[in-house]
């Protein structure tokens, strides 16, 4: 079994409950997890038996940039749902960090994950 971590990816994206913060995009950091197998038999120096994390990260990067969801919750869980279908993906782990909220609220971090 092999894990894939992708940790602190930056996104700009409009999301926000308030319309003042939907206005203009705002810098997401976003981490995801995920585990699959490889059949014993299949070739490891092989790309196309393995799980492409490069087409991966694009993907997930591509369509954060382009949603316009309100809460982050609501980008978790659809963001997940698109990912876990497209790269037949399962037990994937998402999360999503508003920095720039954070430093707004004088803390590191303030994100949401499933």
């Amino acid at each position: 079994m092999f894990r894939v971590e992708i940790n602190n990816l930056s996104v700009n994206a409009f999301i926000g409950v308030s319309l003042k913060e939907r206005k203009k995009k705002q810098l997401l950091k976003v981490s995801l997890h995920f585990k699959y197998f490889v059949s014993k038999n299949k070739e490891l120096d092989d790309i196309k038996n393995l799980k492409d994390y490069s087409v991966i990260t694009k993907f997930l990067k591509n369509y954060i940039e382009h949603t316009r969801f309100k809460t982050l919750e609501k980008l978790v869980s659809e963001t997940i749902k698109a990912i876990s279908k497209k790269f037949n993906l399962k037990n994937v782990k998402l999360t999503i960090n508003k920095t720039t909220v954070a430093k707004n609220y004088g803390c590191d971090s303030l994100s949401v994950s499933n």
